[in-house]
């Protein structure tokens, strides 16, 4: 049974949430918009400043899908901008049960240093308001670390064109328990002719080691950072 547009483009939300989800109706579809601060699982990756961003999305009668995005971003370790990719493709189907599974690849690519750029394997489940996912990186921003990415998704409308949505994951590195860490973000989103805006608040546990008297680690110390973030964006 082939699973619908709508449905599949809701299970599938891209990796690092995708901003507004496309027309139902429409097989290839995109978006372009502005963020105040480009967050990917809980940590900025336009150092805290706002972004550019530019998506395309097409979805197969068959259940195939691929699309993919560029964001103007800029990496803690940069003193400039450079465009930052991001390219999926995978396949989906509904089952009987009324849920939907997919299954498909994610590909990162980083302009300005190359040597971060990643690939990550992923599974989903769906149903009308709640969607799962587990992402799977060999060789994580190219830091040799193998990591599983768990993440859900929901959310509820609240009245007509506004909905409130929510979004909870937790990065888990079995090769440097630092880059383990829990985020969400809770938010509303409201649509009006062809233009969408989202406000939302990020929420991630970072964990740091400090030092002791002769320079040995001494204790891990975690900290919770807060980050609202606006968007605007125009469907096409």
């Amino acid at each position: 049974m082939r699973m619908p547009v709508k449905l599949r483009q809701s299970l599938r939300a891209l990796p690092l949430i995708c901003l507004f989800s496309p027309a139902a109706h429409a097989q290839l579809s995109g978006s372009a918009g502005i963020l105040s601060n480009y967050m990917y699982r809980g940590v900025s990756l336009s150092a805290d400043k706002p972004a550019a961003r530019l998506a395309l999305n097409y979805d197969a009668a068959s259940g195939w899908y691929a699309g993919g995005q560029v964001v103007s971003g800029q990496l803690g370790v940069e003193s400039h901008r450079y465009a930052q990719w991001l390219g999926y493709a995978g396949y989906a189907q509904r089952l009987s049960s009324g849920l939907s599974w997919e299954v498909g690849g994610t590909a990162y690519a980083y302009s300005g240093t190359p040597s971060w750029n990643f690939r990550e394997l992923y599974v989903g489940l769906a149903g009308e308001k709640l969607s799962v996912r587990l992402h799977y990186a060999p060789d994580y921003l190219g830091f040799g670390e193998r990591t599983l990415y768990a993440e859900a998704n929901g959310g509820t409308p609240l009245m007509q064109r506004l909905n409130f949505f929510w979004h909870a994951g937790y990065l888990y590195s079995r090769d440097n328990a630092l880059t383990s860490r829990p985020e969400a973000r809770v938010g509303l989103a409201a649509s009006s002719n062809g233009w969408q805006a989202q406000l939302s608040l990020d929420m991630v546990r970072l964990r740091s080691v400090s030092s002791g008297y002769y320079g040995e680690a001494s204790e891990s110390r975690s900290k919770v950072r807060h980050e609202v973030v606006l968007a605007l964006a125009r469907s096409f």
